[in-house]
């Protein structure tokens, strides 16, 4: 049988984008960016955006990466027929080409000329989970590109040449022989037999210096990202590379009188929102619109990803109960509440919150005459010197079920009367008409009873 029958489709990615992760700075060269940044954003710090570009074998952890200046960018045919000539591991010519739908539209000739060299370019299915991951992962791995050659200067040009070179040298020392020290050994066995693979080089008949139009699509991971954060810049001994940091800058929280650090206040806000926002009796979108705020503002916000202006911020704190406590120095959930339990975690962390650690008298409310409701147990968080919280937990579903473990001093169940279950019952349905309504129904309920609180044992007849 012929031997050329036997071997594989050969398959590359192709993939153009702005560099997430890497900027050029006049003062230090190549800067990497542990978090992304958007490009305005990004300007503001001085830095200017690069292009990236790359070659991956499908299904393969072999990767050929370069890099121009958004101004002088390569021709997408230089790009390929460079790989193609130098990078080993990529074996020389595939059989199939696919691109995204950008770059076959940036480039509308390039199908017809690769085919001449016996390419097929097929466009990525938008269903396809395969190709974006090859560009996702490129990103990632040009963030820990380390610095082997300093550019004769710190200019764009020579600093984006030197970043070329460094990415080179990269690929050859990761296609070359040896242990790789992966996990995987079928990943590890499917890489060695690519790597056997004889060399397809390209011949030089690809037009030169065709153009292709770059647009918002090359920049398209930006716009998933939040609101820029203070940041300061930092060398890495590890990489050689300066890299810019989230955050304030750990040597400004000096005194330098005495070099103690400066005091700054627990700010858990973010954190008790996020546990409030998946206990709370409405969706995150309701509850984003109720403050005011975007349903991306408020998940920013709660995966402390980004911050709220001041009255955004105040507007969220009052609607789920959330105020300072200057006797514990943070931020604590003051309800009271009409909660659902949802996330084991959420539940048990307000529970926590709420009852000062454990000092209270939790038990399920069922009526000591009549039907209790079909879909919902109800269980009463009675803590001392504070109203009481009521969780709303469905039937049936393994949370419930796992209530007493996550509750601490979980006291069982406890017979109430018809009339004091049917206001428990009914305070939640009204609790769950609006998102504002949650803490007001049940500062009424607290207040119908505001006298048999103090004793956290105590139920109404």
């Amino acid at each position: 049988m012929n031997n050329q029958a036997q071997q594989p489709i050969r398959e590359h990615h192709f993939y153009v984008s702005t560099a997430k992760f890497l900027f050029h700075h006049p003062q230090h060269g190549i800067v990497a960016v542990r978090d992304p940044i958007r490009l305005a954003d990004a300007k503001r710090h001085g830095l200017g955006p690069i292009v990236l570009y790359g070659l991956t074998v499908a299904g393969l952890p072999i990767r050929w990466l370069t890099f121009s200046t958004m101004e002088k960018r390569k021709s997408l045919r230089e790009v390929l027929l460079t790989a193609w000539r130098n990078a080993e591991g990529l074996r020389g010519l595939p059989d199939v080409l696919r691109v995204n739908r950008y770059v076959e539209r940036a480039d509308p000739s390039l199908a017809a000329d690769i085919a001449k060299i016996g390419i097929r370019l097929e466009v990525a299915d938008p269903k396809d989970k395969a190709a974006p991951a090859s560009l996702r992962s490129a990103h990632d791995a040009s963030l820990w590109l380390s610095k082997r050659h300093n550019p004769v200067d710190l200019s764009v040009a020579t600093s984006v040449e030197a970043l070329c070179r460094d990415a080179h040298d990269d690929h050859d020392w990761r296609a070359g022989s040896g242990p790789r020290g992966l996990s995987n050994r079928k990943l590890e066995d499917n890489i060695e037999r690519w790597l056997e693979l004889p060399m397809r080089p390209p011949a030089d008949i690809l037009p030169d210096n065709v153009e292709w139009e770059a647009g918002p699509w090359l920049s398209s991971w930006e716009t998933s990202l939040p609101p820029d954060r203070p940041r300061y810049f930092k060398h890495d001994g590890f990489t050689g590379r300066m890299w810019l940091y989230s955050g304030e800058d750990p040597s400004e929280d000096v005194d330098d009188d005495d070099d103690i650090p400066a005091y700054d206040e627990y700010d858990n806000v973010a954190e008790i929102a996020k546990n409030l926002v998946a206990c709370w009796t409405h969706p995150p979108k309701e509850i984003a619109a109720a403050a005011g705020i975007t349903l991306r503002q408020l998940q920013w916000f709660i995966s402390e990803r980004s911050t709220l202006d001041r009255s955004a911020r105040f507007d969220l704190e009052r609607l789920l109960g959330i105020e300072y406590d200057e006797r514990m120095g943070g931020y604590t959930p003051a309800g009271p509440y009409v909660l659902i339990a949802r996330k084991a975690q959420a539940i048990e962390a307000i529970y926590q919150e709420i009852s000062g650690g454990g000092d209270a008298c939790p038990c399920e409310l069922v009526p000591a005459r009549g039907q209790a409701d079909p879909s919902w147990r109800y269980v009463l968080i009675n803590a001392v010197g504070t109203p009481p919280t009521l969780v709303m937990a469905p039937r049936g579903e393994a949370i419930t079920e796992r209530l007493p473990d996550l509750i601490m001093n979980y006291e069982g169940i406890r017979p109430v009367s018809p009339a004091f279950y049917r206001d428990v019952v009914t305070t939640c349905a009204r609790a769950c008409l609006t998102p504002e309504a949650n803490a007001r129904e049940m500062r009424d309920f607290a207040k119908r009873y505001e006298r048999e609180w103090v004793d956290c044992a105590w139920l109404p007849d």
